[in-house]
């Protein structure tokens, strides 16, 4: 029995424990969490209802952000620390107005920095990343970046779920609302009531009373009530409640009464403010504002690709107050910006490096026509000054696609501008005309060129030296014309044993090896000038010592030779003699030291060996230039769909003469066959004693070699050229018209929102009726000391009717007109951006036509580009005329010039070419996405073709079931019935009106005439009034 009461009591104190906690718990309601949780579930619910029709579904709609993602917040989002605080600022907090501010501010902790910490590290997670760390970016990881990173998209989305919170919000006005409390109070009275001063009507006069004896009280009331409301559909109003209260008096002997109340009280609006017109407004309104951000989120992400790739967003995206009549189209203007533009800047740099490529090798062929004479100096340093121009284009082309890629990376991709990036350009690779493997063997030629030309020049030095060693010594007994001769080629010497100076190696040790080695081969005067020469060039700027004194030698033979003359030569060559001496010893000793570390004895040898090298990736060159042929001949059915009878003639015949030049290039008279055969002859016929002509020999061959695969480079040029082609749109502009119409979700959110202002008429004409309302209230009380002892004959009932007539209606009278000018706005707005969409789809697609066109126009401007830099490079090798007799032969002075121009318009043709082709590919995804038919995979990337315009509807069809709309409106509700207007006109002092005026004597009376057409809502009135039948 004992243990019985003890699990009474156990359980006793149970109950206990969970009332305290029910109480508690009540007292501290739901956490943060919980209630941003709350706020999460139904707000995604919420989307999700309307997110299953295909026109606008999104896959994953949700604010949270990308972990990996540099604006991620690591932190709760309940218990954020700080952000870091200006210090000047941060002392209000803390004391403000000499009051302390709340003290637990910082109890969550100050943040370090604002971004993700570990989005660096993250990266490599969905980005590709090179050897240098550098983020490879193409479309696809463009794409990737910008959904993890791009504030603007999570704007959106966040735009999208306040609008969601938005109809949550509206529901829950108009559902079930539940309210309760408990109340405690302790009254204590003590039992003296104050003295007062009253009024005695004995007396007749106030006098003051008291003080009194009063009963003391000292009692405690617990009070708890619990209500719900709900509002109704039909604009009404109910409230039921029901509420207990505890009463213990404590003096005395204890007193305790416990009572119950049960009430309701209802409003139901009959003429203002009744009706589901009014009552669901704001439920509609939020509910439809839901739907059309949602469009508007689905048609932004359309948008998201195009700014990605191109640079244009071309929509307006969600808006938290719903969407506007005033609807965003092309406006007929449109560029190459984003992820193209960078790419098209890149390719124009390439351009340009290419063109100042074909310069400088141009320029060196110019300096060694001007060096035999052939040339003026004029011609050269045009070609010089233009070089330096490409130089400084090439720095500003360099400078502005680096800010372009900084401003790209932080203003789309939401990255800072420091992030290293390496643009993938494999689709510029079509327009790369020049193959790759053309520049790296003309690089390579070039340098072995210049190996040549070095070596050709310390034959010619050594030669020289020789000669003049033998000279000097005699040159006081020459006469005026061989000591002018001498002298010149001294000069000649030292300005060629000067240039000589800048390929001498840094380091001396291996050539004074050699030298020492070779040391009984040289003469006495031979190892004097090795002496001299490196006794300077030992020093710490010997090189530079050595430079300065040439230039000086130079200049002071310049002068001799400018001053000499018949009567002074004697006392020139007299007192210069050992100048003269002096500097052929430096410059035999520059030489011999130059020869050494050059290793020249067997140079020739090594030269002959790297040229045999050269000559298999000639043949792979050609190999290239048959494939790309071979492309170009399956993509001719392709390209000859769309060319006139004489344009495909042209094209065929270009296409045979580019063949003829290929196998003229490899088997003609200069062609590789035969330079191949010139090289294993040069090769064959070398030895040491002929070392000097073979070298002369490859001089001319390296010549020949380079302007070969020159040439080779222009054929592969023109067939890439050709196989460069376009997507066609076969597209007419009404057409278009229906398709943007049928399918631009901005375009149907504008729709809604002009009956949005419609419906808003109605509403504020509900505001100029008069008030009546029909009202009731009553409740039941308990009778005795029992809280739930309810009898009918406490309760009480009341029941009314209220109205109040419409004496001040000037504000709703103004609300109503405001509504309709406001309706009317709206519907011309929307009618204008029909227009506008409209004007910049035929806009649009003369653009594509345009483009087309331009790029045959550019296509065939290349290929001149590319003939006249072929014809003016042959122009170098033609043998200049015959000029008068004793005069020199010189080239065709306008030969730099011409160079010049073919050069630069083969570069300004390439880069026309290359943007009328990404003018197309942007007006064409522009088309897509102004005709609302753009599809997106998952990851946001666009669908490439996902809808052929010429072989059908291109519009969407959603699968779910639609409300159908009203019927066409009857031609009968369009006759205007005047008799009111007639009224208000004669008031008015005005001509009455006889009749209605429908919209057919508009027509004819009011307006001009204008072609008819035949809207379906008009052919529907005409069928249902049997107007079809009687015309």
């Amino acid at each position: 029995m004992r243990g019985f009461f003890v699990r009474t009591e156990n359980r006793k104190r149970l109950r206990r424990l969970a009332l305290m906690a029910v109480l508690v718990q009540s007292f501290a309601g739901c956490s943060q969490t919980q209630h941003r949780l709350n706020a999460d579930r139904e707000a995604y619910c919420t989307i999700a209802e309307r997110n299953h029709d295909p026109r606008w579904s999104e896959p994953d709609v949700s604010i949270d952000m990308d972990p990996r993602s540099r604006y991620f917040d690591p932190y709760n989002p309940d218990c954020s620390p700080m952000p870091w605080d200006d210090p000047a600022s941060h002392r209000y907090m803390h004391c403000v107005d000499g009051k302390k501010g709340w003290k637990h501010w910082g109890r969550n902790g100050v943040r370090a920095q604002l971004e993700n910490p570990q989005w660096r590290v993250q990266l490599a997670e969905y980005a590709e990343l090179t050897e240098q760390n550098e983020v490879k970016l193409d479309v696809d990881s463009a794409v990737r970046l910008a959904y993890v990173n791009s504030p603007q998209n999570q704007n959106a989305l966040e735009t999208l779920y306040l609008t969601s919170l938005d109809v949550t919000g509206e529901r829950f006005r108009l559902d079930t609302q539940f309210f309760g409390g408990t109340g405690v109070a302790y009254r204590h009275q003590g039992n003296l009531e104050p003295a007062t001063i009253g009024f005695n009507p004995l007396l007749n006069r106030y006098v003051v009373a008291g003080p009194f004896d009063v009963p003391e009280i000292n009692r405690l009331a617990v009070t708890d009530d619990l209500s719900a409301s709900r509002r109704f559909a039909t604009a009404g109003e109910v409230l039921v409640g029901f509420a207990n209260s505890f009463a213990f008096e404590f003096t005395g002997s204890d007193v305790n009464l416990a009572s119950s109340l049960a009430n309701f009280s209802f409003i139901q609006p009959l003429l203002r403010g009744a009706g589901r017109d009014v009552a669901l407004e704001q439920l509609t309104l939020s509910e439809r504002r839901l739907l059309a951000n949602l469009r508007a989120y689905s048609q932004f992400r359309q948008g998201f690709f195009t700014q990605i790739v191109i640079g244009e967003l071309g929509v307006t995206g969600p808006q938290r107050f719903g969407p506007t009549t005033n609807l965003q189209s092309f406006s007929g203007f449109g560029g190459v910006n984003g992820y193209l533009g960078l790419l098209q800047q890149a390719q124009q740099i390439r351009y340009t490096e290419d063109n100042l490529r074909l310069q400088l090798r141009t320029l060196d062929r110019l300096e060694a026509l001007y060096e035999n004479e052939l040339i003026d100096i004029v011609q050269v340093d045009q070609f010089r000054q233009n070089i330096e121009v490409t130089r400084a284009n090439l720095l500003d082309q360099t400078n502005g696609l680096q800010l372009a890629i900084d401003n790209y990376t932080t203003q789309v991709l939401g990255l800072p501008s420091d992030l290293p990036i390496e643009l993938d350009e494999d689709l510029m690779e079509q327009f790369q005309l020049i193959p790759s493997e053309t520049v790296l063997l003309a690089d390579e030629l070039l340098e072995l060129q210049q190996r040549i030309g070095n070596i050709g020049e310390l034959f010619s030095l050594t030669a020289r030296l020789e000669i003049l060693a033998e000279q000097l010594p005699r040159l006081a007994e020459q006469d005026f014309v061989d000591v002018d001769l001498a002298l010149g080629q001294l000069k000649g010497i030292v300005d060629a044993t000067g240039r000589q100076l800048f390929d001498l190696p840094s380091d001396f040790a291996g050539v004074e090896d050699q030298l020492d080695d070779r040391i009984e081969e040289f003469g006495a005067s031979e190892r004097k000038s090795l002496q001299e020469a490196l006794s300077i060039l030992e020093k710490e700027e010997g090189r530079e010592e050595l430079v300065q004194q040439f230039a000086e030698a130079s200049m002071r033979l310049e002068e001799i030779l400018g001053s000499m003359n018949e009567e002074n030569l004697g006392d020139l060559v007299d007192a210069n003699s050992d100048l003269f001496t002096d500097i052929l010893s430096l410059s035999r000793g520059v030489v011999l030291i130059q020869s050494a570390a050059g290793n020249l004895a067997l140079e020739p040898e090594g030269v002959l060996a790297d040229a045999e090298r050269l000559i298999e990736p000639a043949r792979e060159l050609f190999a290239v230039a048959r494939r790309d042929l071979e492309r170009m001949e399956e993509t001719a059915p392709e390209r000859e769909r769309f060319m006139r009878d004489e344009e495909k003639a042209r094209f065929r015949l270009d296409r045979v003469r580019l063949n003829e030049r290929l196998s003229d290039l490899e088997f003609g008279d200069s062609g590789l066959a035969n330079t191949i055969s010139e090289l294993y002859r040069l090769r064959d016929g070398y030895s040491i004693e002929q070392r000097v002509a073979t070298i002369g020999g490859l001089t001319g061959w390296i010549q020949s070699y380079l302007q070969l695969i020159e040439r080779l480079a222009l054929v592969p040029a023109q067939a890439r050229l050709e196989v460069v082609t376009v997507d066609d749109v076969d597209l007419e502009p009404e057409a278009a018209f229906q398709i943007a119409l049928e399918n631009r979700l901005d375009f149907m959110n504008g729709r809604a929102a002009l009956v949005d202002r419609w419906r808003a008429i109605q509403v504020a004409a509900d505001a100029l009726q008069s008030d009546l309302s029909i009202t009731g209230s009553g409740d039941v009380r308990t009778a005795t000391n029992n809280p739930v002892d309810f009898r009918a004959s406490t309760s009480r009932l009341r029941l009314g009717v209220e109205f109040d007539a419409p004496l001040a209606r000037l504000l709703e009278r103004n609300g109503y007109r405001e509504a309709l000018i406001d309706y009317q706005r709206n519907r011309r707005n929307l009618i204008q951006s029909q227009d506008q969409l409209q004007l910049g789809l035929r806009a649009l697609l003369r653009t594509l036509q345009q483009r087309k066109l331009q790029l045959e126009i550019q296509r065939r401007a290349v290929t001149i580009a590319l003939r006249r830099v072929d014809q003016t490079e042959l122009s170098l090798l033609t043998p200049p005329p015959q000029g008068q007799p004793g005069a020199r032969p010189q080239i065709n002075p306008t030969t730099a010039i011409n160079l010049l121009a073919a050069q630069s318009a083969l570069q300004n043709s390439q880069n026309s070419f290359l943007a009328a082709w990404l003018n197309y590919y942007a007006a064409r995804i522009r088309l897509y996405r102004e005709l609302g038919v753009m599809q997106l995979d998952p990851t946001g990337k666009w669908i490439e073709n996902s809808v052929e315009f010429n072989s059908g509807d291109a519009s969407n069809t959603a699968t779910e079931d639609v409300e159908p709309l009203p019927p066409p409106v009857p031609i009968e509700v369009f006759e205007i019935d005047v008799v009111g207007q007639q009224d208000l006109d004669q008031q008015e002092g005005g001509p009455a009106r006889s009749g209605p005026v429908t919209i057919s004597q508009r027509g004819t009376e009011d307006a001009p005439a204008v072609k008819k057409t035949h809207h379906p809502l008009v052919r529907m009135a005409e069928k249902i009034t049997g107007f079809e039948k009687n015309r």
